[in-house]
């Protein structure tokens, strides 16, 4: 295949260029509605106090780490104490009588299944 020469491509240029300086164009003259046309320009303020806020906004990376860790040693050290005091007498008798209730629930519904299947 031949390379293309160096006049075919400004001729494609130019007849794109061309092409495109045709189309047609919203009016953007008429987007700005006369109320805002005869307000008044804004104040103009120092740039140094709108930068100061701009900049105490912004999260401090050292200090969110700081934070989250220390919530995150938190919330370990509840889930520790939660999970060594919640084994204690009254849970666990607790714990025991659910579980004979759901054995016992469990035999009653395998003996209502089996004297159905018998009719």
């Amino acid at each position: 295949m031949r390379t293309p020469r160096p006049h075919s491509i400004t001729a494609l240029f130019l007849g794109v260029s061309l092409i495109a300086g045709c189309t047609q164009f919203p009016e953007l003259d008429r987007t700005i509605t006369p109320e805002l046309e005869a307000a008044p320009y804004p104040d103009l303020v120092p740039i140094d106090p709108l930068l100061a806020k701009a900049t105490a906004g912004r999260i401090d990376p050292v200090r969110t780490e700081a934070e989250l860790s220390g919530r995150a040693a938190q919330l370990e050290a509840r889930a520790r104490r939660i999970g060594t005091t919640s084994t204690n007498a009254t849970t666990a008798t607790r714990v025991a009588r659910l579980r004979a209730k759901a054995a016992e629930l469990r035999r009653a519904r395998q003996a209502a299944e089996t004297s159905a299947e018998a009719e």
